[in-house]
């Protein structure tokens, strides 16, 4: 796995803002706004049930199964959920490790 800080090509201030922008029939789009000089840095295009809100939990999975079109029981769409939820703590805390590790070589 390779971890990577996003920073703005400009500045290369790490101060950034998502920005989440959602159009019915099209994937959720993100732009990346430096928040020091206020450059456009990026944009990424959100797969399918591909966002998931930590702090808002079931919620937030939900609306993006609703935005999907998909149309699953209750018993997957529950299934679905823990296994993301539990993925997204587990991959989270690999990064943060990953990060620390790259921080001590520098």
């Amino acid at each position: 796995m390779v971890v990577h800080v996003q920073k703005c090509q400009k500045c290369l201030s790490n101060n950034l803002k998502n920005i989440l922008s959602r159009k019915a029939g099209q994937a959720d789009r993100v732009y990346v706004q430096c928040q020091d000089c206020n450059e456009f840095v990026a944009s990424y295009k959100i797969a399918p049930l591909g966002y998931y809100h930590h702090g808002k939990g079931f919620e937030s999975f939900l609306r993006g199964v609703h935005r999907s079109g998909e149309f699953m029981s209750g018993r997957r769409v529950k299934h679905l959920f823990e296994k993301r939820k539990s993925g997204a703590i587990e991959s989270f805390q690999k990064v943060l490790k990953l990060l620390e590790a790259r921080d001590e070589e520098e």
